[in-house]
């Protein structure tokens, strides 16, 4: 009887399908179960950034979404969390190296708040005046982007690698590096607070 009632309850559940936003092409997340459309709302979705591009050199990004409205069947993300897996971290960190991090809180041009977390690891250990100067480097490119950058862009462009691309490239003038990283970025501004942008298409989307 109480299989029978278990049944009855998935039977009568609601699927709604899941978005990306606008910086990652709004790919589809998969479809979750719900008693009513507006459940879903506040839910959040994790995923890998291969996930959505199916490139494996990407596995060590991880996403976190959270929907923030659903219509007709489809649920409406925005960016929460995005961080680099622990053993991707610790894979670059070896003896005889220095890590350089940099945590920031910066606003995107169109008043997004983020806390950035920003890495850089040396090809052999620097010292104190060098780490300074590598951070100095860190911290200003990265708020210079900031400033310059939508949200969607400033996402995109994190997850891509350009930024850590720069900042390795100027980075390298005060020591060479093994590598830079944007090892995280967590939204500060609440994610309903930011204004949503939907497909032209949701059937492409999808």
């Amino acid at each position: 009887m109480s299989s029978r009632k278990a049944k009855d309850k998935w039977a009568l559940k609601k699927w709604v399908k899941v978005l990306a936003p606008k910086a990652f092409g709004f790919a589809g997340l998969g479809a979750i179960p719900v008693n009513e459309h507006e459940s879903a709302v506040g839910r959040t979705v994790e995923v890998s950034f291969y996930d959505i591009t199916k490139d494996v050199s990407q596995l060590h990004i991880k996403l976190k979404f959270q929907i923030v409205k659903v219509e007709d069947s489809t649920a409406y993300t925005q960016l929460k969390l995005m961080e680099l897996t622990r053993d991707y971290i610790r894979s670059l960190v070896r003896r005889g190296t220095s890590r350089i991090d940099a945590i920031i809180d910066v606003e995107t041009k169109d008043g997004v708040k983020l806390r950035v977390m920003g890495m850089a690891v040396t090809v052999n250990r620097v010292k104190a005046s060098q780490r300074k100067a590598i951070r100095k480097i860190m911290f200003q490119i990265i708020s210079e982007k900031a400033s310059q950058l939508d949200f969607d862009t400033f996402v995109q462009q994190t997850v891509l690698g350009n930024i850590a691309s720069e900042i390795e490239v100027n980075a390298k003038k005060i020591y060479p590096l093994k590598k830079a990283e944007i090892r995280k970025i967590k939204v500060l501004t609440p994610t309903f607070e930011i204004p949503l942008v939907k497909p032209e298409n949701i059937s492409a989307a999808i």
